[in-house]
């Protein structure tokens, strides 16, 4: 009789291994690319050409020969692979990658995840980075939704290099980005520079809500550049010195409590000891024997003035050592609490900047009369030309805002306000489209 332990395949269910690209699925389109997964070898393909309408223009075939050469330099677990190019009938010119199987950090991070999960996953995210730049080569679209998580190991891997650039070309140089993620010199320089990536690394950090020791390190990658870290190695050092220290805060904070507790002990054994022994009720022999033990040590100390007296000079010495410490403790509390009040302070005087700018951009949004303009339109021929414009009505105080405010924050507290004031515009700009997009016949191209 055979035996139904062996492993085998049910050759029923087996796919045959071509050499040629089958199985294509069209995939959402983006600006103007086409994605295409198709198979090969007996595995998934992600397939990046030109739509119909750029795809005999040089300059978007130089885009993507571009792409596909930083690519090839990139071999990295967190980096998508690109594997080679290549024509392919109606598709036409083909960067060949690797398909990632997962979803987008953004939407990894509407789901349920765990902290010790987002920590691993900005454990990978900054190797990565760091594989990147080590080429000398500036991603300059650090998003979210650039960053997949794949769905077994929840490993992270930056996709999308179409703006990805480095010093050694010389082709299609200009200023790009994503508006919400893009650092502010990023926009008026076509000149690559990793710090960029930084600026857009601590935004998505911030999102990744990964706890204190990462606070005090987004805040300082959305400096002003010169200000923020400079390479992804100098932000990791920072980090790892940031937990070291807060570990060994708490080792000297459970030694302290250790140590209160053994000296507590031995102050309550004194004032024991000082106490007439017949005033002490015994409740069970091992009680009578200690205290019995007690009375034999106190009689055959006083035999002893001499030893006596210098254990109590001694003894002395040990209690004002410890009152000296708890003096200094208390001075350093004290300290302490007048720093986190200015500190306090400071975060008052930055809410409040912030919620005054929020009001000037606000009134400004107002006075366009743009919502309410569009939420009366019954046809989108009724669009005022300048509506866009329009929208950046409060967009346009911030400048003014924010070199009214400068000398009285710090250059850290002015990239906060103005991450906020930007971002409540962004919101608002959303909203207006989002309303443009409900209306008939009305087509947004985004990117």
């Amino acid at each position: 009789m055979a035996s139904s332990s062996a492993s085998e395949y049910l050759e029923d269910g087996f796919e045959g291994v071509s050499s040629d690209f089958t199985q294509f699925e069209h995939l959402e389109p983006h600006g103007y690319n086409c994605f295409t997964r198709a198979k090969r070898y007996g595995r998934w393909y992600l397939l990046k050409s030109l739509n119909d309408e750029v795809r005999d223009k040089l300059v978007y075939q130089e885009m993507l020969n571009k792409e596909f050469d930083i690519m090839m330099q990139l071999q990295h677990p967190g980096v998508a692979q690109a594997m080679g190019m290549e024509t392919l009938g109606d598709l036409g010119q083909c960067i060949i990658m690797e398909w990632v199987e997962g979803v987008t950090l953004k939407k990894w991070l509407e789901g349920d995840t765990t902290r010790s999960e987002r920590l691993h996953a900005a454990g990978q995210l900054l190797d990565a980075l760091a594989h990147i730049h080590a080429h000398d080569i500036a991603h300059r679209d650090i998003k979210p939704s650039n960053i997949m998580v794949t769905t077994n190991g929840k490993n992270v891997k930056i996709i999308d290099f179409g703006l990805a650039d480095t010093d050694v070309h010389a082709i299609l140089k200009q200023p790009a980005g994503t508006k919400q993620y893009m650092a502010p010199e990023q926009a008026s320089t076509s000149q690559p520079d990793v710090r960029n990536d930084i600026y857009s690394l601590g935004l998505v950090l911030r999102q990744m809500n990964l706890g204190k020791d990462y606070k005090k390190v987004t805040e300082k990658c959305i400096l002003p550049i010169d200000e923020r870290y400079q390479s992804i190695n100098e932000l990791k050092s920072d980090l790892s010195r940031r937990k070291t220290r807060r570990r060994n805060i708490g080792i000297a904070l459970a030694a302290l409590s250790v140590a209160g507790l053994i000296t507590a002990i031995s102050l309550l054994a004194i004032k024991l000891s000082s106490k007439d022994s017949s005033n002490i009720v015994v409740q069970d022999n091992q009680a009578r024997q200690q205290v019995d033990s007690l009375r034999n040590a106190l009689n055959h100390a006083s035999s002893k003035i001499e030893q006596g007296q210098m254990q109590q000079d001694s003894l002395r010495g040990h209690l004002g050592g410890l009152n000296d410490t708890i003096a200094s403790l208390n001075a350093s509390n004290t300290q302490l609490l007048k720093v986190q009040e200015a500190i306090d302070e400071r975060e008052r005087l930055v809410n409040n900047a912030i919620n005054d700018g929020l009001q000037l951009v606000d009134a400004a949004n107002v006075a366009s009369h743009l919502k309410e303009h569009i939420d009366t339109l019954s046809d989108v021929e009724y669009l005022w030309m300048d509506w866009h414009s329009l929208s950046l009505s409060g967009e346009r105080k911030i400048p003014g805002y924010m070199n009214s405010i400068r000398n009285r924050f710090t250059s850290k507290e002015l990239a906060e306000i103005e991450y906020a004031l930007k971002e409540h515009c962004s919101n608002y700009e959303n909203e207006i489209v989002t309303k443009l997009e409900r209306m008939k016949n009305f087509l947004i191209v985004a990117d």
